[in-house]
């Protein structure tokens, strides 16, 4: 904005002897640095306004088919910010008013123009002017305040519903925990007790019993504390190149004799000979093996078990795709309740169809796809139409960040 002693007028006049006279009054205003820029027409008006870098805009009342009140209303829609002057031939209060409630800041009668009250008022203009500027200012500076406010209420209100639910899932899951290894340490010491009251008088087959009880509940136990060492490592992934067909490959060897047992076969499916990606062995080594002891666990003797890899994709955020990689490893078990196919990865959850006293912690499913999402990734789970049910996870060929 220019000071007080330099202003640039646009004066919008369809008059020429008019605009000669406004003219010839602002240049003997004293002590001023005025130029005036001048638009004959309502069309060119429009144009003027919408590129206008103007202090002061003087308004004629008529011009031509089209009157100033109109031009105001314009000016209100494509919100011109300049202050403006109504000029017109006779003093009117109806006209005036109009003027005043469309938006202008003054209003002057032609025939009483002179020098002095064009000085006079474009210097109150001017100064109201910067007054409502340094208002708008402080206006939008305090709604800038507010929003922040808003924003770091909703944060704090946020931050403590997490925190709220975070201390809420820490205790379900110490509850749950505390349920879990109870249930198969009470096993071990009624077992003991029983077996060691009377151990001479004691058959033994009961004996065989007993530590046969014994030994499933600690092995029960040990899954839970292996299961519990591995959800502490989650944040620290190890990521680096390496083939997964060469990892599924190996995990199957592993597992041979509790296959054997079963009397299950397995079959590898894959059309290309390396399926290289980037991703933690260890953990993607843990997330197969236990989904292959599921699978070994739950489907009856004489089954086949398939596991494949196949090229995948991932979405991003943004709606692209990135390369993958997709395993899957399908049963011929009991398959899942279709209700149950998101829920069996919550912690602490079993299908209802494989919940029986050897079953699992209800902690391997959540701990696999902690991992795939540390990866990434995704994991599913889907029934097979043939019956039995397919587990299957899909993790990026490359990771964003390889540690």
């Amino acid at each position: 904005m220019n000071d007080l002693n330099r202003l640039n007028i646009l004066l919008i006049e369809d008059d020429e002897d008019d605009y000669l006279i406004t003219k010839r009054h602002i240049a003997n205003i004293p002590d001023r640095s005025i130029t005036l820029d001048w638009v004959a027409s309502f069309e060119e008006a429009k144009e003027a306004l919408l590129t206008s870098q103007h202090d002061i805009c003087l308004i004629d009342y008529r011009l031509g088919e089209h009157t100033g009140l109109e031009l105001l209303q314009y000016a209100r829609e494509i919100q011109y910010r300049t202050p403006t002057i109504i000029l017109t031939g006779q003093a009117d209060h109806e006209s005036d008013m109009g003027a005043t409630e469309a938006g202008a800041s003054d209003y002057l009668v032609k025939t009483e123009l002179n020098p002095r009250q064009l000085e006079r008022t474009f210097r109150y203009t001017t100064k109201m002017r910067q007054t409502m500027d340094g208002l708008r200012e402080a206006r939008d500076r305090l709604e800038a305040e507010v929003e922040i406010r808003k924003q770091t209420e909703a944060n704090l209100v946020a931050a403590m519903a997490t925190a709220e639910a975070a201390t809420s899932a820490k205790a379900e899951f110490l509850s749950n925990m505390s349920h879990e290894m109870r249930t198969p340490m009470h096993a071990i010491l009624s077992c003991a007790e029983l077996g060691g009251a009377d151990i001479e008088n004691t058959a033994k087959e009961e004996l065989a019993q007993y530590f046969s009880h014994i030994a499933s509940s600690g092995q029960r136990l040990m899954e839970l504390i292996t299961t519990l060492l591995s959800l502490s490592k989650l944040d620290d992934f190890e990521m680096q190149e390496a083939d997964l067909l060469e990892i599924v490959q190996a995990i199957t060897a592993d597992h041979a004799a509790q296959l054997h047992s079963k009397q299950l076969t397995v079959k590898i499916e894959a059309d290309e000979t390396h399926y290289t990606a980037q991703f933690d062995i260890i953990q993607i080594m843990q997330v197969i093996s236990g989904l292959l002891d599921n699978a070994t666990r739950y489907t009856p003797s004489d089954r086949q078990l398939t596991l494949s890899l196949a090229p995948g994709e991932l979405k991003e955020h943004a709606g692209s795709t990135i390369a993958a990689i997709t395993f899957s490893l399908s049963d011929q078990g009991v398959g899942i309740p279709e209700d149950e196919l998101e829920s069996i990865f919550n912690t602490f959850v079993q299908s209802t169809t494989t919940k029986t006293g050897a079953g699992g912690t209800g902690l391997g499913l959540s701990l696999c796809k902690k991992i795939i999402e540390g990866h990434n990734g995704r994991i599913w789970a889907e029934n097979n139409a043939q019956g039995g049910a397919t587990f299957a996870f899909t993790i990026p060929l490359v990771q964003a960040t390889i540690c």
